[in-house]
């Protein structure tokens, strides 16, 4: 433009030039003629000096004009100029300045309304790619992108955070090279092929542990149809096949437990029926076996009743001060015959002021049965400790024996119903095997905390956290 701008202007110069000497020489001649008879020598040189000065500055007024057109012609073809270069590189901000309405100033409009539209679409763009990262990275499932040359593209966080891989271990690597699951491989080979969706369940060992995914592969294809990649989906499954597991492995434990006495009632009634009741001793024997069968099934039906209504969204519990001490002791006057059969020492230490904010008759089941499971679970001549404790907003409760404790992987599983840590032991004592999971679910729905501390051959501790005031 500036190359554009110094040629017209040269050019400007050489003409008016040309025509003032052409002019002047003209003009002086026309005069010279005509005034030379008449006119003196002196009359003569000030008509050339007149002429001289009124042609100059007739030049130089066309020259300020040339410019001034010059100028009006190129300044805006210069900004124009400029702002389509920054556009170019990417500078959609860039604006010119609107002259008036004629071809350069609609040039100008014409660009500012480009680079507007240009600023909009790319501001909308990346606010979509903005949106769309946003929901790839979280999402509730991993998710791998995969171009059709095998190479993986998109790895999102979940994905990162689930098997602890690094971005640089996937992105720009070919998927068979990267992806350590044969399953995965051969599903992303079967939806390259098929050009179809495919889906799949598999396990997979991610760390130490084995994990359930549902992985969905699936083609991508542009609007001709052609593929262009596949995209993984992983979906985390393991908390539904654990609850699927624990459902089949309740009803089978339900069907069991209830089995076991009910085939006693069966044979003992059977063995009544076929004659035993005649002799006495047969006849009172076995009459006690059904009715302690009988309580064994009531209980493990009420244990089964409360758990259902614990776990259900309406369960509330009938809040009022309850004083600890109170429903220790008369828990430890409940189970005093079994520790007095068994010989075993329960020493018990309050501190402090020991009231809480619960229902009395939960908090009473909960220590009722750690009490019972304590002395269920220590050899004769053993020893069980209890200590209660006031803190600045909790009551702390500690139970400790000396018995045949637990071991560090069974600890986990205490809390699962009709767990048992030793199965002869405790349903020789007519447990039901739900004790320390109506216990768990009583201290969750009092806002409580309760841990256990264990070691086979050495004891067990259980510790309560209650707090003194109703958590709102």
């Amino acid at each position: 433009m500036k190359k554009f701008r110094s040629r017209f202007l040269n050019a400007q110069f050489v003409i008016l030039f040309l025509v003032f000497i052409i002019m002047i020489v003209f003009l002086g001649n026309l005069f010279e003629g005509i005034l030379f008879e008449d006119a003196s020598q002196e009359a003569l040189t000030n008509m050339w000096l007149i002429l001289i000065i009124s042609f100059a500055t007739a030049f130089f007024v066309i020259i300020y004009i040339s410019l001034s057109i010059s100028n009006q012609l190129t300044k805006p073809l210069e900004g124009a100029l400029k702002v389509a270069n920054e556009l170019a590189s990417g500078n959609f901000q860039a604006r010119t300045y609107e002259y008036k309405l004629d071809e350069t100033g609609q040039l100008s409009h014409a660009l500012n309304i480009l680079a507007r539209n240009l600023q909009n679409m790319t501001s909308s763009y990346e606010m979509q790619q903005n949106r769309l990262m946003t929901l790839i990275e979280n999402m509730d499932s991993g998710l791998i992108l995969i171009d059709t040359k095998g190479f993986i593209n998109l790895v999102n966080r979940f994905y990162k955070e689930t098997f602890g891989i690094d971005s640089k271990e996937y992105i720009d690597s070919l998927y068979y090279d990267a992806i350590p699951y044969r399953e995965i491989i051969r599903l992303v080979e079967e939806t390259l092929l098929v050009e179809k969706t495919v889906r799949k369940q598999v396990e997979l060992q991610v760390g130490i542990e084995i994990r359930h995914f549902d992985v969905s592969g699936a083609p991508i294809l542009d609007h001709e149809d052609k593929l262009k990649g596949v995209v993984l989906v992983f979906h985390d499954i393991t908390e539904l096949k654990k609850l699927e597991q624990m459902r089949k492995d309740f009803v089978a434990n339900v069907s069991h437990e209830l089995k076991t006495p009910v085939t006693s009632l069966k044979g003992f009634a059977e063995t009544l029926l076929d004659g035993a009741m005649e002799n006495k001793a047969f006849r009172t024997r076995f009459l006690t076996i059904i009715l302690n069968e009988s309580d064994r099934l009531q209980s493990l039906i009420q244990d089964l009743l409360d758990l259902s209504k614990m776990e259900q969204k309406h369960f509330s519990l009938s809040w009022q001060d309850v004083d600890l001490q109170e429903i220790i002791d008369d828990c430890l006057l409940m189970t005093k015959s079994k520790a007095d059969e068994k010989n075993i020492e329960i020493s018990v230490e309050y501190e402090g002021h020991v009231s809480v904010k619960g229902d009395t008759h939960r908090l009473k089941q909960v220590f009722l049965n750690l009490i019972a499971n304590s002395l269920t679970y220590t050899q004769e001549n053993g020893k069980v400790d209890i200590s209660v404790k006031e803190t600045n907003e909790t009551v702390e409760f500690n139970i400790s024996d000396n018995g045949i404790g637990i071991s560090k992987e069974e600890i986990p599983r205490i809390f699962e119903r009709f767990y048992r840590v030793d199965r002869a032991r405790s349903r020789n004592s007519g447990g039901t095997g739900l004790g320390l999971a109506i216990v768990k679910h009583l201290i969750e729905a009092h806002n409580g905390k309760i841990q256990v501390d264990s070691e086979p051959g050495k004891g067990t501790t259980f510790r309560i956290s209650l707090l003194k005031n109703r958590k709102f």
